[in-house]
């Protein structure tokens, strides 16, 4: 029956992705689910109602927690075994841990090759477990480097027009250039309360993660679990040293703000340079543009993706439902409904190439040319997701505590070797 579904879906979504579903109900699954979710507001509300206009039949539960209480919920309620729930948000970097605890339904025999080929390499791959497809993305994500002109040309600072037009990438090296110069004309004493630059996310494997990838070392090996030698490297050093000096050596950035309040200083036009997830985009009362996100120089260009995941409780009692449910949400007309409802980079390529070529609606203006540009990063497989590891919750808890020693002053070499050693 299961397999049965699979090729129901299957010839549906041949037929068309996008086209307003005329199903027949009688063909379409029924009952009552409950869909765990991390908190985007009302946003899983509205795509439950858009997926209820598409089949009628099955009644969506949504339950809801900030994303530390939803990593608690899960591991007390998957590890006992518990079937309150049937479909759930899973972090990207997790699913391997999921896969290892088995808590998660295996996809492979419930998707065809057609179905998974609309994502994109990056997001695809970070589904599986070895050849285990254990979760498909309901989104993605990716970075900006969002702009305050109007700061800039009180500064005097004019960036290049090929930045601007999204032809050239700036490097971290001339990016810190700009953002020295800028401080030593606007505050030079560091006492006005003018921020060059801030991280969006200062703590953050998701954002910074990237800085050591540019310089071509990862963080965790292909095994999943070996860190010694992998991540206490020259790369690392030298990748940590840049990100420490922003906040002592050249105080770019400001240190003790949280991530929060630093976003709010940029809107509030208090600092210049804002590099964070394009979701983070808003309109403001500046000029405000968005230019490609830096890279090191003579490295890579690797930019932070990945997102919330769907996946099924190996425990579920409403099978049927919740694949339906879950086959709509990412590969069917949901993840269209939920790019629009909630302005989140998508993970498959038509998606995406949708809002390249302008099909929808406003992506050319500011906020939503954020997006645009972060898709166009996707597009062109520069997204780099965080590493697959069955033990990411203690990577992601030591790295955590690393981000703050270095940002406090400790030496960069001690606190790698140091955090390398514990995990």
């Amino acid at each position: 029956m299961k397999k049965s579904f699979a090729l129901f879906f299957a010839i549906l979504l041949a037929v068309s992705c996008f086209s307003v579903s005329v199903a027949d109900e009688s063909t379409l699954p029924s009952g009552k689910i409950c869909w765990l979710c991390n908190d985007y507001g009302e946003s899983e509300a509205k795509l439950v109602e858009e997926y209820n206009k598409y089949n009628p039949n099955v009644q969506v539960d949504i339950e809801i927690y900030p994303r530390a209480t939803l990593m608690e919920v899960i591991e007390v309620k998957l590890g006992a075994g518990d079937t309150s729930y049937d479909v759930l948000f899973v972090d990207q970097p997790l699913i391997a841990s999921y896969a290892w605890k088995d808590y998660l339904l295996p996809l492979n025999d419930y998707f065809t090759e057609d179905q998974l080929s609309v994502f994109t390499e990056a997001d695809l791959k970070a589904g599986y477990v070895g050849d285990e497809l254990i979760a498909l993305p309901l989104m993605s994500s990716s970075q900006v480097l969002m702009v305050n002109y109007d700061l800039l040309a009180q500064a005097g600072i004019t960036l290049d027009e090929d930045y601007i037009n999204l032809t050239k990438r700036i490097t971290w090296e001339d990016f810190r250039d700009i953002c020295v110069q800028f401080m030593d004309t606007m505050d030079p004493d560091r006492s006005n309360g003018l921020w060059a630059f801030a991280w969006g996310q200062q703590n953050n494997v998701y954002q910074l993660l990237a800085l050591g990838n540019s310089l071509g070392a990862d963080a965790i090996a292909a095994d999943g679990v070996t860190v010694e030698g992998v991540l206490n490297t020259e790369p690392w050093i030298k990748a940590m040293q840049f990100y420490q000096d922003t906040y002592i050596a050249d105080s770019i950035t400001p240190i003790g703000a949280t991530d929060d309040e630093l976003k709010e200083l940029f809107y509030a036009g208090k600092i210049a340079f804002y590099v964070a997830n394009t979701i983070r985009s808003k309109a403001a009362d500046f000029n405000i543009g968005g230019i490609l996100h830096p890279y090191f120089e003579g490295g890579e260009v690797t930019i932070p993706t990945g997102s919330w995941y769907l996946g099924i409780n190996k425990t579920t009692t409403n099978f049927d439902c919740a694949l339906d449910f879950l086959t709509w949400a990412v590969a069917g007309e949901g993840a269209e409904k939920w790019m629009l409802i909630n302005n989140q980079t998508p993970a498959r390529k038509d998606l995406l190439e949708n809002v390249v070529e302008g099909k929808y609606e406003g992506f050319d203006t500011w906020p939503k040319s954020a997006i645009k540009i972060g898709v166009s990063e996707n597009l062109n497989g520069n997204g780099y997701p965080r590493p697959v590891s069955p033990g990411f919750l203690e990577f992601d808890t030591a790295m955590t505590q690393m981000f703050k020693d270095i940002r406090a002053g400790i030496d960069v070499t001690e606190a790698l070797n140091s955090t390398a050693a514990n995990l």
